[in-house]
């Protein structure tokens, strides 16, 4: 008798913590579950990465260099490139995302340096997480003054499209893997002058606050 109370009691505390202790939420723009509820939509974690009113700073350097010989010409041209561009977006949503940033490319070619500012800004779409990763996709457009901020010598870099995931590294960082398309009008501030760049690229989100 004693032995049937006792299995009584732990079928209906195993109950009880079953009723109280069901699936913990999960949400928009990296769950995988659209239904679920909110209610811990604050709390931090990799799950919360990527929502409303989180703050991301992503900032990305690239640097090429390349040597380019002509078949009959003994001269070999010498071409470096650094693009430094440090960008900002905040989550308006749990997918959608507007970014705005600065860009600064130094190109040198056969020792013959120039600079060139300029300012991006474009729209990510955070897709609901997958296991590890967030998938993205971005569309965005820019502008590299190469002669002062005036419209002489100036490149416009639109479309700038890319796709890829993030992984996320504990509650406030992730990972980014990407490839991108990106089509440069009056490229390299000369005047009709195109360009089509194929970017790949690996960069740090930092995600050190929220606004809400």
């Amino acid at each position: 008798m004693k032995s049937l109370s006792m299995r009584s009691l732990v079928l209906t505390v195993a109950l009880a913590l079953g009723l109280f202790h069901g699936p913990a939420p999960v949400f928009a723009g990296t769950k995988a579950d659209e239904g679920a509820p909110d209610a811990s939509h604050h709390a931090s974690g990799p799950a919360q990465l990527v929502s409303g009113g989180a703050v991301e700073f992503s900032p990305t350097v690239t640097f090429t260099h390349q040597n380019f010989k002509r078949e009959g010409y003994g001269n070999v041209d010498h071409f470096t490139q650094l693009d430094v561009k440090p960008t900002v977006g905040f989550c308006v949503s749990d997918h959608y995302e507007v970014t705005g940033g600065f860009l600064a490319r130094h190109t040198s070619v056969n020792g013959s340096d120039d600079t060139a500012l300029g300012a991006t800004a474009g729209l990510t779409y955070n897709f609901s997480r997958h296991g590890s990763v967030i998938p993205f996709a971005s569309l965005g457009f820019g502008a590299l003054f190469y002669d002062g901020f005036t419209m002489d010598n100036t490149a416009v870099l639109a479309p700038m499209l890319s796709g890829g995931v993030r992984v996320p590294v504990g509650g406030m960082a992730a990972v980014n893997m990407s490839v991108g398309y990106q089509h440069e009008s009056n490229a390299d501030g000369e005047f009709n002058a195109s360009a089509n760049r194929i970017l790949a690229s690996v960069g740090v989100s930092l995600f050190p606050w929220r606004t809400r």
